[in-house]
């Protein structure tokens, strides 16, 4: 394995952490999340300007060709300036998926828009939960198919201008279809995520989708969705690496800097015990991310390092988090105090696409499947 990145990367690196540094701060976000606005605009358009959107996007569709990995530092420094805008579900779970399907026609009326910034599109799925929804449900009609039902939670679904709907009809074969926002049947039920991004879920009624929108069908689509959601998994253990190294990051200072009975709080054991507890847990979830990347990067089986990597996504992002809130005393619970914002960013990131639980019953499954293979 080789974790060193390339000059390439090392200069979008760079470029990134100079556009949300510039961008981002505390101030600027405080009055973002007043204003009640779903995305940080002029970051998405700085974003767009500078080609970081168009990344991962192949070349002869208005991307420059790259992959997961240099999308990844991406999303890494989203999460250490926490700026809410719709990159890992816009570009790793759609448009990376999208590109890699055989429909070339919808590639080429889709991918570069999205890659400028004019597109947006949102990962749609079945529901899954306590509530009592209509199922997702997909029926042939009229040379295509018609949606009914309901979606799972969708990030950005009602800003989007694409839906990439994947699902599987009641003879249980895999459909990844596309579908427009704005079409007839189509509404969203209006939800915010834990980090207050804008989310919600997809209503279909008698939607009719075309031929022209499949994008994958049977075992194509199968293997399309399974790469959909390892590269999802990966996407958000970057994020909340940068999360947690930033939200640990400023709770240092707060505790080397706050005095408590005539001592700074950090030189208590207790306190640089817990500090030091959540660093060795962000380390470990940079390292599973590092090693899932580095199987997608040589085309090696990335299920269960991907697994592995959103695992400690949540676990790291539930202890960490929790353990800036509490250094930080008091002054944390404070909604608008910065460290609050890290902290429900921490819990966003560990509880997206599955909670720890159920990854470490994956993993454990995979483990004992490799074992009697």
């Amino acid at each position: 394995m080789d974790f060193s990145f390339n000059e390439d990367q090392l200069a979008i690196r760079e470029a990134v952490e100079r556009v949300f540094t510039e961008m981002c701060n505390d101030d600027a976000l405080k009055e973002l999340a007043r204003s009640s606005a779903d995305c940080h605009q002029p970051l998405w358009s700085q974003l767009a300007e500078t080609g970081m959107l168009a990344l991962a996007i192949p070349e002869g569709l208005g991307g420059m060709g790259m992959g997961l990995v240099e999308l990844c530092l991406v999303l890494e420094q989203q999460g250490r300036a926490t700026a809410p805008a719709p990159l890992l579900s816009n570009l790793v779970e759609c448009a990376m998926t999208l590109a890699e399907s055989e429909n070339a026609a919808l590639c080429e009326s889709i991918l570069p828009d999205v890659a400028h910034g004019r597109s947006v599109l949102a990962p749609v799925r079945p529901y899954r939960g306590l509530q009592e929804r209509s199922p997702l449900r997909i029926d042939p009609a009229g040379g295509g198919w018609v949606l009914n039902g309901s979606s799972g939670f969708s990030p950005y679904c009602a800003q989007a201008d694409g839906l990439l709907v994947s699902l599987h009809d009641e003879e249980g074969s895999a459909f990844l279809l596309y579908q427009e926002r704005q079409a007839p049947g189509v509404s969203v039920i209006e939800q915010r995520a834990i980090n207050d991004e804008p989310a919600g879920y997809v209503e279909f009624e008698d939607v009719h989708v075309s031929r022209e929108c499949l994008v994958a069908h049977g075992e194509s689509a199968e293997g399309l969705m399974l790469m959909q959601r390892h590269r999802a998994w990966i996407g958000l253990a970057a994020m909340q690496t940068g999360v947690l190294d930033e939200g640990l990051s400023r709770t240092a200072s707060y505790v080397s800097e706050r005095k408590q009975f005539g001592r700074a709080l950090g030189s208590f054991q207790a306190v640089s015990q817990r500090a030091a507890d959540a660093y060795m847990e962000i380390e470990c979830l940079r390292s599973a991310y590092w090693r899932a990347l580095d199987d997608i990067e040589h085309a090696a089986d990335v299920g269960l390092s991907a697994a592995v990597a959103k695992y400690w996504a949540g676990v790291a992002g539930h202890h960490a988090g929790h353990t800036f809130l509490h250094l930080h005393g008091g002054i944390g619970q404070d909604l608008e105090f910065p460290i609050h914002r890290y902290f429900l960013w921490a819990k966003q990131c560990e509880r997206y696409h599955e909670t720890p639980d159920k990854l470490e019953q994956w993993v454990g499954d995979l483990l004992v499947a490799g074992l009697e293979t």
